[in-house]
């Protein structure tokens, strides 16, 4: 693969030996592990069409052990349920929330999972499934499936800003993702929001994470209006709920502060915002891009993803096909 290309830095980076090359039959599973939700979809290789999705409540609380076990069976009851047998799974691909170090497929953290310190998972995923795994953290895997197959096909220079139940960014810079050097590019939720904020204990979150995450969103919201209301609906219905205007307002203030900051070091083409802030809609996407354009001249583009809740989905597919064979993902990429 060219280096023009996101993708093109895995190479040098693949978790087991790929199948040898054109075994572009059976299918591979892609998983998402959010901090409330698992998705699975099964793709076949030979066609790339996607044949089945699947999700359940993630298990925050039970512990990587009990998680992975779910996982597992989830991922074998995917591939039952598209007619197609244990043995037609080539490779299976996970986005997972936290800090990854790819090359060794370990997760060092992961967000609000209870228990997860320096989980192999990887190893734990061949072992059970006898078939290659690819794991990335979850907002690189959403840069992978927004350039694959979303709003950022042309794209060599954005960032994917992952604003859920936390906030993480996906860096592609040169075509190639960026993970740094400690494995920590884009952990934009620990980003410090002000001087008053250093040094505070905020229970192991980060600061921007407490302000914006989607928890606290609800959490406010709740309390202004009394209604259970998720993430995005919260910050939309400011634009005709007084009650409500200011939250909107002060989470555009911060989500604009931190994409300044992003675009000052970074100077991308564009940000693409997914998660349940960006879910908010076209009034509240205005509210930040009138507050970073009063600050950037030129300013980046600002866009929803075009895959929305999957674009993490897609990006763990990619991996899976990538893992497999690279020229298998190279095809896809340009089906």
């Amino acid at each position: 693969m060219t280096d023009n290309t996101p993708m093109g830095d895995l190479s040098d980076a693949a978790g087991t030996a790929p199948h040898e090359s054109g075994d572009d039959t059976g299918l591979v599973v892609g998983v998402d592990i959010g901090g409330s939700k698992i998705a699975l979809m099964a793709t076949d290789i030979s066609s790339g069409q996607d044949l089945g999705h699947d999700r359940f409540p993630t298990p925050a609380e039970a512990g990587p052990d009990a998680l992975i076990a779910d996982l597992v069976s989830a991922i074998r009851g995917i591939v039952e349920s598209t007619g197609r047998s244990a043995s037609d799974l080539r490779a299976v691909g996970l986005a997972v929330p936290g800090q990854v170090v790819f090359d060794a497929g370990r997760v060092i953290t992961a967000g609000n999972l209870a228990g997860w310190r320096d989980v192999p998972l990887r190893d734990i995923l061949c072992r059970e499934l006898d078939v290659p795994a690819f794991v990335e953290q979850d907002a690189n895997a959403a840069a992978l499936g927004e350039r694959w197959r979303g709003g950022a096909k042309e794209m060599n220079n954005f960032v994917f800003l992952a604003l859920g139940t936390g906030a993480g960014a996906g860096i592609v810079v040169n075509g190639r993702l960026h993970r740094g050097y400690h494995n920590a590019a884009g952990e934009v939720g620990t980003f410090l929001m002000g001087r008053s904020y250093l040094g505070k204990d905020r229970g192991g979150h980060g600061n921007l994470e407490t302000l914006i995450g989607g928890r606290t969103v609800r959490r406010v919201a709740k309390r202004l209006t009394g209604d259970d209301l998720g993430t995005g609906d919260a910050l939309a219905r400011g634009e005709t709920d007084r009650r409500l205007t200011p939250l909107s307002a002060r989470v555009a203030d911060y989500v604009a502060m931190a994409i300044v900051a992003i675009a000052t070091v970074l100077d991308p083409e564009a940000i693409v915002f997914g998660g349940g802030t960006a879910a908010a809609g076209d009034w509240f996407m205005e509210q930040v891009r009138e507050r970073v354009r009063r600050e950037l001249d030129p300013s980046p583009v600002m866009m929803p993803s075009v895959l929305g809740e999957d674009a993490q989905l897609h990006g763990a597919v990619f991996g899976a096909l990538w893992e497999l064979d690279p020229e298998l993902a190279l095809r896809e990429e340009l089906r």
